[in-house]
């Protein structure tokens, strides 16, 4: 069994993904022992994309490394998963994209980076605020054009940097531009919505093509084994006494 946990990185693409690989269970953003029942009802590939914080007790390492020590095969993309797969890669989770790259290499630390506010599953997991890993990568493509100075793309990062992830788009980070002319703000910021780097979504379809790879087993390293903790047994009674319709 192969499940994937998704939302708003993939966004107006998840009917997409189901239609080309009908035997992916596709569940929403993850949280807090989702993975853990993965493996317990016998998944044996999990992708993690998206995760929900703040709200819900986010994804528990722990439960991560179980599904690791099981053999099974984990990685993570893009936003939550590119995260735990930074944190999780020396027991063997897989990481994918260069939202995880940044963050295993040191260029990006704060959870927030990747944080945005988004519509629920009825409504599509719709983004209703940009990620500041998006905002970042368009400032950058846009300083590479020439469409901003570098004074510009030093504010419009600061701006980004300083603004909370709940409040960032492009209209709060470009609208704070010190530019006189109120016509080339607008189009900065039109601009930046119709041609934004979307490196989450990239990261995301990256994990999707290989979800769809042949399943292998995960060897963890020699020298780990799982501890089965008195936090991990409460949780696994949580789970297990849990009602059979409860969900996220």
């Amino acid at each position: 069994m192969r499940i994937l946990f998704a939302g708003p990185s993939l966004a107006g693409m998840i009917d997409q993904v189901q239609q080309e690989d009908p035997e992916l269970i596709i569940a929403g953003p993850v949280v807090w022992g989702d993975v853990a029942k993965a493996v317990l009802n016998g998944a044996s590939t999990i992708g993690i994309i998206d995760g929900c914080f703040e709200q819900t007790r986010s994804v528990w390492h722990k439960e991560i490394l179980f599904a690791l020590s099981e053999g099974v095969s984990v990685a993570g993309a893009a936003s939550m998963g590119a995260l735990r797969a930074a944190e999780c890669a020396p027991f063997g989770m897989i990481g994918i994209g260069q939202v995880f790259q940044m963050y295993q290499a040191g260029e990006l630390v704060d959870d927030s980076d990747v944080a945005l506010v988004h519509a629920t599953h009825e409504f599509g997991y719709q983004p209703l605020s940009e990620p500041r890993v998006n905002i970042l990568a368009t400032l950058n493509a846009m300083r590479a054009d020439k469409m901003i100075s570098t004074l510009e793309w030093q504010s419009a990062t600061t701006a980004a940097r300083r603004t909370h992830y709940a409040e960032l788009n492009f209209s709060s980070v470009l609208g704070s531009l010190p530019i006189i002319e109120l016509r080339r703000v607008q189009r900065l910021i039109a601009w930046a919505n119709q041609h934004k780097v979307n490196i989450k979504q990239q990261d995301a379809m990256q994990l999707v093509e290989w979800i769809k790879l042949p399943e292998t087993k995960c060897v963890p390293p020699d020298d780990w084994s799982f501890s089965q903790s008195s936090q991990w047994r409460a949780m696994i009674s949580e789970i297990e006494n849990a009602a059979p319709n409860q969900s996220h």
